[in-house]
């Protein structure tokens, strides 16, 4: 029986999109290092002022050039990709979303199972949850799409803004401004709390002690982003599906003015907006009222979007200068394989961090950890160039994509 509804074949995809991927991989990666040898909760925490110079200069230059960069990166093709999903013809002409609900509910288990086992700074339930309030905006038009990007990526700011305000009019009562204050105090001081008791679990606690430390920690995370992190990553699902509807990475040599554009303004806003978020950063925790935490919380959206350009546009426009072939067809193979390599991230991380592995946690530096990143990335390359030359498709891909077309599908390559 034929298949309705068929898988995209290798030959088939876009190679910019995958090279893009694999790319927004290795910036994923490089930002969350941190947190598999440092509680997830530690990210809320702000700087301590605890670190060396040298660590300090790597954390530093994480900040600006990597953090907020390659989630909103990822989001955004991860926008792109749905746009490509549910315009894909059916052999009996009917719609594919229930295909498409069908994929990003098993994109929310395997989220669900990555929490559980292994990490709690897990991106997929977030992606699987706002993949199904994407499908709500499937017929907007393309001004419609912009325009709620652009009100959803500036939430976060306008929380933490509504959240100064409210302290300031507290402020002007001597006992509204003591309540407010052991409020936001308590709600640190549990915070501080929570990364200290997730430490002793992940550095000596036994597997169960780990799964409920990174519950908690998760559950934390997931109720706290709903107004700060939600928000940008649908953003950028829209934006992605604004670029996909205008085919402004499939047929990229029609649009250089745009990345023309984008790198200019990308770098000519960024670079204030980045310095400005990795300063507050040293100041005071992304979230936190007053002035450098709406500083913070607002240039990290703004900082991250505009890097973001850049960078795209910045391969774009060597790509199409041919000077970036060696960096593509590195980049390709990983992208095509981006969910194996981001779980296989958790997956070596947590064995060699964690106490049922070699018991790292904790031991690590800043700049071991961008050292760690670089070589595991740089094996990363090799290890999905051999595997799809021999496979489909890789482990994870292989697995979602056959439980979303509900049969089993060829996964070793026929010579």
């Amino acid at each position: 029986m034929t298949p309705l509804i068929t898988p995209t074949v290798p030959n088939q995809r876009i190679e910019l999109l995958d090279a893009l991927r694999g790319f927004a991989i290795f910036g994923i990666l490089m930002v969350n290092m941190a947190l598999f040898y440092n509680p997830v909760t530690s990210m809320l925490l702000g700087y301590t002022g605890s670190d060396s110079t040298l660590n300090l200069i790597f954390e530093l230059f994480i900040k600006f050039f990597f953090e907020g960069k390659f989630y909103v990166l990822f989001s955004m093709l991860f926008g792109y990709g749905f746009w490509m999903f549910i315009n894909r013809n059916t052999n009996d002409g009917k719609s594919i979303i229930p295909t498409f609900r069908l994929r990003v509910f098993f994109l929310l288990l395997f989220g669900i199972s990555h929490v559980v086992l292994l990490w709690a700074g897990d991106i997929l339930v977030f992606y699987s949850i706002l993949g199904f309030i994407l499908i709500l905006f499937r017929k907007k038009s393309d001004r419609g799409l912009i325009k709620w990007a652009v009100w959803l990526a500036l939430i976060p700011s306008i929380v933490v803004l509504i959240g100064w305000g409210f302290y300031l009019l507290a402020s002007i009562h001597p006992e509204s401004k003591e309540a407010f204050e052991a409020g936001m105090q308590g709600n640190a001081t549990q915070m501080r709390q929570l990364a200290e008791e997730s430490a002793i679990a992940y550095s000596s606690g036994s597997f169960s002690e780990i799964v409920n430390a990174r519950l908690k920690e998760y559950s934390n995370i997931f109720f706290g982003g709903i107004l700060v992190f939600y928000p940008v990553v649908l953003a950028m699902f829209l934006f992605g599906a604004w670029a996909a509807r205008k085919g402004i990475i499939a047929y990229y040599q029609q649009h250089l003015p745009f990345f023309r554009k984008a790198l200019v303004w990308g770098l000519a806003i960024g670079i204030i907006a980045n310095f400005l978020f990795t300063y507050a950063y040293t100041q005071a925790p992304l979230g936190e009222l007053g002035l450098w935490g709406f500083l913070g919380t607002s240039m990290h959206t703004l900082g991250g979007v505009m890097f973001c350009l850049v960078y795209v546009s910045a391969i774009v426009l060597l790509i199409n200068k041919g000077k970036l072939k060696k960096f593509s067809s590195l980049m390709v193979p990983v992208g095509r394989m981006a969910l194996t390599n981001y779980l296989l991230h958790s997956i070596i991380c947590t064995t060699l961090f964690l106490p049922y592995g070699f018991g790292l946690f904790g031991k690590f530096a800043a700049w071991q950890g961008v050292l760690l990143t670089v070589v595991f990335f740089s094996l990363q390359i090799p290890f999905s160039r051999f595997w799809l030359n021999r496979f489909n498709y890789g482990p994870f891909e292989w697995l979602w994509r056959s439980l979303t077309y509900l049969k089993v599908l060829p996964f070793v390559k026929k010579n």
